[in-house]
């Protein structure tokens, strides 16, 4: 027979790890504004500095990548909420969708639509050039600001966010490769300050949820 002890120590031991994951297994609330994970810590995110994609875009064409791009700085955004995604315009499946929740959740916001702003950040620089990005734009809610740049400024962004992204090459058609990439939706405070990430798949219905409970928060915290 086993001492009392360790028996003891068997049975706390289930305890907590029954606790452990009964907490991990409950549903959470869709925002916590104050949060306490590795996204919080004072050098994740802040300002950056990219390219945005214009309408004339769509239309003409320029050897210089950039012609149809004007410049953008996070800090333009302030006083609104920015919804953030990572991703590139030849992602098959992922990008679409999280892009897709993300504008069905924003429309589903009525009056309150114009607090938010959707931003889109390619991975993928060589490919998305303005006039590129331009076209993909026209898929997703008018409002998107879809930003590319150089090589290093989006390894600097990307390095900010904490965002993964692996070239996977295609030896037979060397121009067809995919990109593997992490696939959060970033939620930023009116002040640019991380408050909450989603996956690209959750669906419309709790996105809006949880930027309904933003608002919501704000009202009561200024009471």
């Amino acid at each position: 027979m086993r001492p009392l002890y360790f028996r003891l120590l068997l049975v706390l031991s289930s305890g907590l790890i029954s606790a452990s994951l009964l907490w991990f297994f409950t549903d959470k609330p869709a925002v916590v504004i104050n949060a306490s994970d590795e996204y919080s810590s004072s050098n994740f995110g802040g300002d950056f500095s990219l390219m945005q994609t214009t309408a004339e875009a769509l239309h003409k064409k320029d050897k210089n990548n950039f012609a149809n791009c004007e410049k953008f700085s996070l800090n333009q955004l302030s006083g609104k909420f920015v919804i953030l995604y990572f991703g590139y315009t030849f992602c098959p499946d992922v990008c679409p969708l999280g892009l897709s929740n993300i504008s069905i959740a924003l429309k589903q916001l009525g009056k309150d639509r114009d607090q938010f702003v959707p931003v889109f950040i390619t991975i993928d620089p060589t490919r998305d050039t303005c006039e590129q990005l331009a076209l993909y734009k026209t898929n997703f809610d008018p409002a998107f600001i879809f930003l590319t740049g150089s090589e290093q400024d989006i390894d600097k962004v990307k390095l900010q966010y904490r965002v993964y992204a692996m070239k996977e090459e295609n030896p037979s058609r060397p121009e067809n490769y995919l990109v593997n990439h992490s696939s959060y939706v970033y939620i930023l405070n009116r002040q640019g300050k991380f408050v909450k990430n989603l996956n690209h798949d959750t669906p419309s219905a709790d996105m809006n949820k949880a930027f309904v409970d933003l608002l919501k928060y704000e009202i009561k915290s200024s009471k």
